[in-house]
């Protein structure tokens, strides 16, 4: 079974097909690493900004629809009590393995933050 592949497609066709994937995942991911690298820059020139990240990570502990995220939002408790702005925008910038599941649940929003995204 060849899941989106047409019926009796070519290697060559098959091919093209992975190609064109790559280049999705590939313009998805840049777009997220534009995102990342624009928040990063709104954090440092905003640090209050954290104050609010923090209350949303404190209203989502207390909601029991957010206990599946009790794990990443009890570490960005942590992050957000013992970094500084430039530490955590720096956590945005850099593309380690511990920093990319932050990013998956960050706490960053509103309507500024919605502002970084490109089309």
């Amino acid at each position: 079974m060849n899941l989106g592949a047409p019926r009796n497609a070519t290697p060559e066709v098959m091919a093209a097909l992975r190609a064109e994937k790559m280049r999705y995942v590939e313009a998805l991911n840049q777009k997220n690493r534009t995102r990342f690298l624009r928040l990063a820059d709104y954090i440092e020139q905003h640090p209050e900004c954290l104050d609010q990240a923090r209350s949303h990570v404190e209203r989502f502990l207390a909601s029991p629809g957010h206990i599946r995220l009790h794990w990443a939002l009890n570490e960005w408790r942590e992050v957000l009590a013992e970094s500084s702005a430039a530490q955590i925008a720096a956590l945005f910038r850099e593309d380690t393995e511990a920093h990319r599941h932050l990013r998956e649940t960050s706490p960053f929003a509103g309507p500024e933050i919605a502002k970084l995204s490109i089309a």
